[in-house]
């Protein structure tokens, strides 16, 4: 039988044992995480000096990490390292047809005025991803920008068949549709790209405004609403406060109204 004083010993060493093992465990779990998993931690947490070395670590280790690279391009771009940035982005391209890294080579190129080669990118892209709506209504809003309507149209239109659940293709062919007095002024389009994205704030201004052109005031105003009760923003608020005015509502637009200028007061000029 054992005595006392061994039962205790016994204990001790099972704690410390346990506690070890524990340890262990522990340090064997951090020593497993990734660098590309230690970047999405340190992206979390706004370090993003040591979410960019982590990614530098990660495609010396894992070169076809297309997330990792597309990630720090994009860490990169918002330091003004563009040049940089083009090249990561260029580089995903050569392992996979990346939508997010065309989208923002894309952007960089126009930028840059190479808006042809831009072109040429986002048709490549429909040829390559045929099921994404995004490049198709990106070429639209160049071809709108050249001038060509009717071209434009033809190309929201191809965006919503090779995506019939885009909402963003929705949207921006309603904004094309409102601005241009076409068909019912993006109404229906409008109404359909909010069903499919119920949850975007931005989304809801935008039906607000197209509602607002379209002259139905009072809609706008719960659009409005809709919107800043997802996510409060002082761009929502002046368009809500303008609407308000619109319907007669003066009083709650002014208070409203001063309300918003007393907060832009306090907010540090950037």
């Amino acid at each position: 039988m054992m005595t006392s004083r061994a039962v205790r010993h016994v204990r001790h060493t099972v704690m410390v044992l346990a506690c070890l093992l524990l340890i262990g465990l522990q340090i064997t779990e951090t020593h497993a995480k990734s660098p590309f998993q230690a970047a999405q931690h340190f992206i979390e947490t706004g370090q993003h000096t040591e979410a960019r070395r982590a990614l530098e670590s990660e495609l010396r280790m894992r070169p076809k990490n297309i997330e990792a690279r597309y990630n720090l391009a994009v860490l990169l771009e918002d330091i003004h390292h563009q040049q940089q940035a083009f090249t990561l982005y260029e580089e995903n391209i050569t392992y996979a047809w990346h939508l997010p890294s065309i989208i923002n080579l894309a952007a960089i190129l126009q930028g840059q005025g190479k808006t042809e080669q831009a072109r040429l990118l986002l048709q490549k892209a429909t040829k390559r991803i045929k099921h994404e709506a995004t490049p198709w209504y990106l070429l639209a809003a160049m071809a709108e920008q050249d001038g060509q309507m009717i071209k434009t149209a033809s190309l929201y239109r191809k965006a919503l068949k090779a995506d019939p659940l885009n909402g963003f293709a929705y949207l921006h062919y309603a904004d094309f549709q409102s601005r241009y007095g076409e068909s019912d002024k993006g109404l229906r389009y409008a109404a359909k790209a909010t069903r499919l994205l119920p949850n975007c704030a931005p989304c809801w201004r935008k039906y607000g405004n197209i509602l607002r052109m379209a002259g139905q005031k009072q809609r706008a105003v719960e659009s409005f609403q809709r919107s800043l009760a997802i996510q409060p923003n002082s761009e929502t608020r002046q368009h809500l406060i303008d609407a308000l005015h619109s319907i007669g509502q003066h009083k709650r637009a002014e208070r409203m109204q001063q309300v918003l200028n007393t907060w832009r007061k306090h907010q540090p000029k950037k």
